[in-house]
């Protein structure tokens, strides 16, 4: 294939949405420092509704059908349970075309916690420029993917065209707090809006994978929490009791090093970065003992399980139940008790390689970066997994692609390169939209 082509397209087509896209690029990032100063920090999930009105509002600006799809206060228990009762509402939007093809774009618009502010040099609300890089919390991660994928619409229609194909648009609440449910894309997939009646061919989600790689997969997550149960006496006499914390530690320790040198040997080469692409398994949390002398009766651990393919969710709580178990049958334990809880869990998402998406995609990357498109998978996980691994039936041609870099993405002056990050995104953006919807003349 020639570089220089994406496949649809014309040279005089492409140069016409470049240099439209090149023209926006200062209005794309005005509209960034715009979704950056309001604060949707999650949790607890502040400011939605204004977020997602400066959201909406513009893509009526370009013709878009717009609705609000508000969480009721009734689910906020169950979809929301960090967010202290605050309002849930995203947004959805459809610009319809005569042609038969639909594309759906995505992007999440809440934002983790600054954490402490004295670690920043810019004001992580205040959208600040400084050599050629904005700086605030969701810069990267992710409200320069949502400006793009608006702004790629915008640069089409400037360029003189109508897409052909119909463009749906959302943006949506509570990515960063997770949740195997949730008020977001979860809802929305609940709502049924990627029903197959809807006939969506292909999904991009906008997060900040760097614009020159296709993400076609996310490893897999398993949370949970192990409590074990022993009993308390008088810290002079602990014979008389049975420590819930000693269990709680030997469970730790079997676990490292039985399951430890096994998940090294598993990777996955297409997980950035490198330091990511083995499985793993952190114990970050325990809780025990309210008294120096007193023997702990109940202790608590929790773990974080990261999965790489082919793992799958049953076998990672197969191998965590064998180590307990053999715990049990060594006599010093034999009358070991535990409770498991689990707070999260997904399994691997894989999106195929042949989607016609893929191929737009490679072009569009190849002809605005220069560079071959990389083919990575995220070493979190996101959005993906509601379309992929929970709807009935998947819409398996769903892959992240935006501009942005996981190296920044929760820290503390977290940025974006304006000029090479948001503006190539925008212009691979609107290529991509232009080829796989096709063009006619406004």
């Amino acid at each position: 294939m020639d570089p220089c082509s994406v496949p649809g397209l014309d040279a005089s087509q492409i140069a016409a949405i470049r240099h439209s896209a090149r023209a926006l690029l200062p209005g794309c990032a005005s509209f960034l420092a715009s979704l950056i100063k309001v604060d949707t920090t999650n949790p607890p999930g502040r400011h939605y509704p204004e977020c997602a009105a400066l959201i909406g509002d513009k893509l009526v600006s370009l013709g878009f059908d717009v609705q609000y799809i508000d969480v009721p206060p009734e689910s906020y228990g169950e979809l929301a349970p960090l967010g202290e009762g605050l309002p849930r509402r995203n947004v959805a939007a459809r610009l319809g075309g005569k042609g038969d093809k639909t594309l759906h774009v995505n992007g999440h618009f809440d934002v983790v916690p600054a954490g402490t502010l004295s670690t920043w040099k810019h004001d992580p609300f205040g959208a600040e420029l400084e050599n050629g890089r904005m700086y605030g919390r969701g810069s990267s991660d992710m409200k320069s993917g949502i400006a793009a994928q608006i702004f790629a619409v915008e640069a089409v229609q400037r360029a003189g065209f109508k897409l052909k194909g119909s463009i749906e648009q959302s943006g949506v609440v509570d990515e960063e707090t997770t949740g195997v449910r949730n008020a977001g894309m979860g809802f929305l997939v609940e709502q049924g809006f990627f029903a197959p009646e809807r006939k969506i061919d292909a999904v991009i989600i906008t997060e900040p994978l760097g614009v020159n790689n296709i993400c076609f997969a996310h490893r897999g997550t398993l949370w949970g929490t192990y409590t074990f149960y022993g009993r308390a006496a008088h810290g002079s006499m602990p014979s008389l009791g049975r420590n819930a914390l000693h269990h709680a530690c030997a469970f730790v320790h079997l676990a490292n090093t039985t399951l430890g040198p096994k998940l090294a040997a598993r990777r996955d080469p297409t997980v950035i970065p490198p330091s990511a692409q083995v499985a793993s398994l952190a114990f970050t949390v325990l809780n025990s003992g309210s008294n120096v002398n007193t023997i702990p009766d109940v202790a608590s651990v929790q773990f974080n399980r990261r999965l790489v393919y082919p793992e799958t969710i049953e076998e990672a709580r197969k191998e965590l139940r064998d180590v307990l178990e053999g715990m049990k049958a060594m006599e010093e334990f034999e009358d070991m008790r535990w409770e498991y809880e689990e707070s999260y869990q997904t399994d691997p998402a894989i999106a195929p390689s042949d989607a016609p998406i893929v191929g737009v995609l490679q072009s569009a990357i190849g002809l605005v970066t220069g560079k071959d498109a990389g083919w990575v998978t995220t070493p979190g996980s996101d959005d993906q997994r509601f379309l992929v691994n929970t709807l009935k039936p998947p819409i398996k041609a769903t892959y992240i692609y935006g501009p942005g870099n996981l190296s920044v993405i929760h820290t503390s002056d977290e940025s974006i390169d304006i000029e090479n990050e948001l503006g190539k995104g925008l212009e691979v953006l609107a290529l991509t939209f232009a080829s796989f919807l096709g063009l006619e003349d406004a």
